[in-house]
């Protein structure tokens, strides 16, 4: 009766490892998919290779993607900016041509830029403008390209200024100071872009909590049963060894469903 009593509790140890187990890497895989996705950039960003409509497309320009496909910016704080052009990016994606340009969405380029909204200083905002695919300095709350890393004070035509580029929802110059970070939180949330990427950090962070707590649990009461019955010790060990493949596997479906939910809205 003991006996029996000790390989039930081990059973129901071993699958109670086998189910926290497989959630907390199916949470840990989630997890890492959804900040590499985020991150996998070089100093110059990750460019994807765009066809884009219009003629003397180069280096710097803002580009936006509409029904029409992908055009010059020509819309004060578009909501629509998908990126810039670059020249030679170190990394790019989808099929390169002779039609095609490579565009960034992150990380430093060069961006051509006016001063048709004022003199442009060093930390300054850059969006787009009315003159296609140039930027200028924001001084309003709206869609922005990234931060200027030098000023630009030629009036006289347009030039190219390093960048950081980070599209998004933010305040200009002339929007107050702190409301920017405020102001580019709220665009990333509610821009419908960026929606299967917030029910991504979701889903992570509920899963990283519950994992926590499951793990503190389950040490806890793996301690005691052992404690308690360390006869069963082998009994666990074949348990967890089969809980290892039920881990392996789940973790294969956990890094398919996380680029599933990062290519849905692409």
């Amino acid at each position: 009766m003991k006996s029996a009593r000790m390989a039930t509790n081990a059973k129901r140890l071993t699958l109670k490892a086998i189910v926290i187990l497989s959630l907390s890497i199916f949470g840990f895989t989630f997890f890492v998919g959804f900040a590499g996705a985020q991150v996998i950039t070089n100093p110059q960003g990750l460019a994807v290779n765009v066809e884009v409509k219009g003629s003397d497309v180069r280096e710097g320009d803002i580009i936006s993607v509409t029904k029409e496909g992908y055009v010059k910016a020509t819309q004060p704080y578009d909501s629509l900016i998908f990126g810039v052009v670059v020249s030679a990016p170190i990394l790019s994606v989808k099929e390169k041509s002779d039609s095609t340009k490579p565009v960034v969405s992150s990380g430093e380029a060069y961006v051509l830029v006016s001063t048709s909204n004022g003199e442009i200083k060093e930390g300054d905002l850059i969006t787009s403008s009315t003159t296609a695919g140039v930027g200028q300095k924001a001084t309003s709350v709206g869609y922005t390209v990234g931060k200027a890393l030098s000023e630009y004070k030629d009036s006289s035509k347009a030039g190219l200024i390093p960048v950081i580029v980070n599209i998004g929802y933010g305040g200009g110059s002339g929007a107050g100071g702190g409301g920017g970070s405020l102001f580019s939180l709220i665009g990333i949330v509610t821009n419908p872009e960026n929606s299967r990427f917030v029910l991504a950090a979701i889903v992570a962070i509920l899963l990283l909590i519950s994992v926590t707590v499951a793990f503190i649990r389950l040490i806890s009461s793996g301690i005691t049963a052992i404690g308690r019955n360390p006869l069963a010790r082998a009994t666990i060990i074949r348990g967890m060894v089969i809980a290892a493949f039920v881990i392996a596997i789940l973790a294969i479906a956990g890094v398919g469903a996380i680029i599933a939910i990062i290519n849905s809205g692409r």
